[in-house]
């Protein structure tokens, strides 16, 4: 999610939108799949090392974009004032505008909420589907996980502020460097405790 903003550009359409990212996720998904591959044929640790870092690296660009696309539909079906926008690069996670000034603070719990399930979803889904039997599948499990835990404490504390009566973006405002870096630390130390657990 990202502030409301006046927009300079034409709103992109949802398909196009949803294209983009499920490309940006298939070939991030493939990356990680090729050096699989490699090492179950080669079983070479260069190959292993290389599906752990892929792992890593994919998990959280798969685990980013479902939990835009989760503000995105949990914003869309509270029914609140929304403006897609189109990332401008690949690094950008922000995929739409979230009115505050037009959306009350239901609208924005049900869009934060929303991204929770998102990322919790995919991590859930992806784990059902592979077997947890080499490095690499071990890494991009505990990298969704370590995502999800990461995006779960830095929101917790803003609903945590809004549920008692504070704006929601003054809520956003008042995140700083010491919140991210706390997440930060608290996303890299689950997503290690889950790596050394599975691999």
């Amino acid at each position: 999610m990202a502030d409301s903003q006046t927009q300079t550009v034409e709103e992109p359409r949802l398909f196009s939108l949803l294209t983009r990212d499920a490309m940006i996720v298939f070939a991030a998904l493939t990356l990680w799949a090729a050096s699989d591959a490699w090492f179950q044929v080669t079983g070479l640790w260069a190959a292993e090392l290389l599906s752990a870092a892929d792992g890593i690296f994919v998990g959280y660009v798969v685990a980013s974009v479902f939990h835009e696309w989760g503000h995105y539909l949990g914003a869309r079906i509270s029914g609140a004032q929304t403006t897609r926008t189109l990332p401008k690069n690949l690094t950008n996670l922000f995929r739409f505008s979230f009115d505050f000034d037009s959306n009350s603070a239901t609208q924005f719990h049900s869009m934060s909420f929303g991204g929770w399930v998102g990322h919790w979803t995919i991590l859930l889904l992806i784990f059902a589907i592979l077997p947890m039997d080499t490095l690499g599948r071990a890494a991009l499990v505990s990298s969704l996980f370590g995502f999800a835990i990461f995006a779960t404490f830095i929101e917790t504390g803003v609903l945590r502020k809004t549920f008692g009566g504070i704006e929601p973006a003054k809520a956003l405002g008042e995140l700083s460097k010491q919140n991210f870096r706390q997440a930060g630390i608290a996303g890299t130390f689950s997503g290690a405790v889950v790596l050394a657990t599975l691999a």
